[in-house]
């Protein structure tokens, strides 16, 4: 699903998405805007802030409140991703702007329906340590999409949990960029809220302007 993933409650207490099977978080960025077209809301638009997940198979943007449709988070799939640039202007902040096809029923780059546009503000701090591993997981993912030429894979297939631990460890923190990294073992849910499946489509996306629930779970 691409609008409304399901969420849990962090260690911390803070909304996260419900990690799928095999799925691994690399880290939560704080302080992040993020401009959405072309999804059901009242202006055919959406512009929160909130918080960003980075994971090895999708971005997760999740907002500080719903939209009035019932819009809280979005999903990213890194394979779904299209155009992405990061742009460092020289007044004002760091953001990445590109496409992302919606991963419903007659979404994907096969699908009929056409990608959305969005816009990725980082408010507070460098990004250093996050563009170079959003960069890698990435690519990995884009290039085992393509390499698969419609065959079923596992969305984890690019970037699996043992690369992913390694190049965790491995990568440049950026001292300016306040961006909390999880190591593999240190996940920020409990392993008991982890997905029994893979991700579903909403059967209502884009079909009417109220939002199925998040299905926040306990």
């Amino acid at each position: 699903m691409s609008a409304n993933p399901s969420l849990v409650r962090t260690f911390q207490g803070e909304l996260c998405p419900a990690p799928f099977p095999n799925e691994v978080f690399v880290l939560r960025r704080d302080g992040v805007q993020c401009e959405l077209h072309g999804v059901q809301t009242r202006v055919k638009g959406w512009q929160a802030r909130g918080a960003l997940y980075l994971s090895n198979v999708r971005l997760v943007f999740v907002a500080s409140k719903a939209d009035e449709s019932g819009l809280v988070a979005f999903d990213f799939p890194l394979c779904y991703i299209r155009n992405d640039k990061l742009n460092q202007p020289i007044f004002g902040c760091n953001n990445l702007s590109g496409q992302v096809w919606p991963a419903v029923e007659g979404g994907g780059p096969a699908g009929e329906l056409p990608p959305h546009d969005y816009k990725i503000y980082f408010k507070e701090g460098g990004i250093g340590t996050l563009y170079h591993l959003y960069y890698t997981l990435t690519v990995r993912a884009k290039e085992a999409f393509e390499a698969a030429q419609g065959r079923r894979r596992e969305v984890d297939e690019a970037n699996p949990p043992d690369y992913v631990a390694d190049l965790v460890s491995r990568a440049f923190v950026d001292p300016n960029d306040p961006s909390t990294v999880y190591l593999a073992q240190q996940q920020p849910v409990d392993e008991s809220l982890r997905l029994s499946s893979g991700p579903r489509y909403a059967a209502n996306y884009g079909q009417d302007e109220v939002y199925e629930p998040t299905g926040l779970r306990p």
